[in-house]
């Protein structure tokens, strides 16, 4: 987004708007305004609404002022990190459908790697899994390590849309993984996990290598709605 203070202006109302102090629907203040309230003039002010309009957060209606899109719907994924920041929070429908992307994109992916998996590429997954298993006290590196891991998977299969996709994905991913790690008893289950799949990849086994990308999902959804659930929204401690 860049540095400055129209950045530093749109960086503190888009806070506002996830916060809820602009609710969904809601004409923004003003120009005049806007600038007032944050201290800037009104054209820093008219350069963040722009940036602001180009995160799908609100949308400008001529002769009739600025307003606040539903950024569930309008937003982008960078839009959902910041929500995720911000809020310590995301609507079950929304983690919802993230873990249901996950499924389906990689436990085909799996399969997929699993008929076109090098030796080299082999080697870095154990590599991988042995960096993993020196630091199974290390959040953050845990959190690398299964990005990595899993974006190979995603790499070997061979579809560059996912892989984009995935990449993308990143910000969002290492929210939930550093949470996910410092949960007890995951790290060395998941490494288990992990080195079930490596052994499905490296027989060459399609259908194990799906099973085993499925357990590792569905053993991850399990235990972040087990340590977050609070009714309809998910809230990160």
């Amino acid at each position: 987004m860049g540095s400055g203070l129209p950045a530093r202006i749109f960086s503190a109302i888009q806070a506002d708007i996830m916060r809820g102090a602009y609710p969904i629907g809601a004409r923004l203040p003003s120009e005049r305004e806007l600038s007032i309230a944050y201290r800037a003039s009104r054209l820093v002010v008219r350069e963040a609404i722009a940036r602001l309009a180009q995160a799908g957060l609100v949308e400008t209606h001529p002769q009739s002022g600025t307003y606040v899109l539903d950024f569930n719907r309008k937003g982008t994924l960078e839009t959902l990190v910041q929500v995720l920041k911000i809020r310590r929070s995301i609507d079950r429908e929304t983690l919802d459908s993230l873990l249901r992307f996950r499924f389906l994109t990689e436990t085909e992916a799996a399969r997929e790697a699993a008929l076109r998996v090098t030796a080299g590429e082999l080697a870095l997954l154990k590599a991988n899994l042995e960096r993993k298993r020196a630091h199974l006290d290390d959040v953050l590196t845990l959190a690398e390590c299964d990005f990595e891991f899993h974006y190979a998977v995603i790499e070997i299969s061979g579809n560059v849309i996912n892989r984009l996709i995935f990449h993308s994905f990143r910000p969002i991913y290492s929210f939930f993984t550093e949470f996910f790690y410092s949960l007890p008893g995951v790290p060395a289950a998941s490494l288990r996990l992990n080195a079930r799949l490596l052994g499905a990849l490296s027989r060459r086994d399609p259908a194990g290598a799906r099973r085993a990308m499925g357990a590792i999902l569905r053993h991850g959804a399990r235990k972040v709605y087990e340590a977050v659930r609070d009714g309809d929204s998910i809230v990160i401690p």
